[in-house]
Order: C-alpha cells, then structure tokens, then sequence
C-alpha cells in the first residue's frame, strides 16, 4: 500500500483522493487537537440535515461543513501540515481551509459509508 492509498477510517476516496495532509496534520496534533479535528456523530447528521434541507450539489454540501469545521483547526499546525506533505506554503487561513475541506468530504464520504447517505444518488 503506497503513501497515496492511505485513508482514515470510513474514507472511501470518492471524494477527497488525497488524505495525506490531514492525516499528518492529526499526526502532528496533540490529543486535544486531534479530538477537536476527528469527525463527530453531528457532523454526520449535519449531511443528513443540509440533504433533507435541498442542497444539491456536493459543493454546497462540501461549503457548509467547511463553515463548520474550520474552526477546529489549528492555524499554525494547519500551515505545517501542508508543507511537510505537499510542499506548498499556504497563508494560515487558506491551509485551514485547504484541511477543513478534506475533512468535509472524509464526513460526507463517511456519512456514506454509514448509511446516512446516498451519493450516487445525489452527484
């Protein structure tokens, strides 16, 4: 198994193909850190809410779960992440950005995956 076939729990790949820079990010983390970051059962009902609520397309979806879960990241750690794995410097807003972002899609993909949701159905 490659660097790029690495996956958190419940990701399928469908929507984020590259996990790498969250998952340094939660290597990096501490344990406070890293349980404000990993996914919660409302975040998985929050996909479940923003369907039933008519938002179609996936980045709707993917735009108002970013809005949620920026806010747990750290800024600095966020920065730090991105540029050990991808070797990009990124503002501290747009890194925090960048992660939030993967971590929708892994809550949209695990809402999946859960049977929360169908996305085949849906994009």
């Amino acid at each position: 198994m490659g660097e790029m076939a690495k996956k958190p729990m419940l990701a399928t790949g469908k929507i984020v193909p590259d996990y790498r820079p969250l998952i340094r990010y939660l290597e990096l983390a501490n344990a406070e850190q890293r349980d404000k970051v990993l996914p919660k059962s409302s975040d998985i009902e929050l996909v479940r809410t923003l369907l039933e609520r008519g938002y179609e397309t996936l980045e709707e979806v993917l735009n108002e779960i970013v809005q949620v879960v920026r806010g747990r990241f750290d800024p600095n750690l966020s920065c730090r992440a991105v540029k050990e794995v991808l070797n990009v410097e990124l503002e501290e807003d747009e890194a925090v950005r960048y992660l939030s972002k993967l971590l929708a899609g892994w809550i949209i993909e695990m809402a999946e995956q859960l049977g929360a949701v169908r996305l085949k159905s849906l994009w």
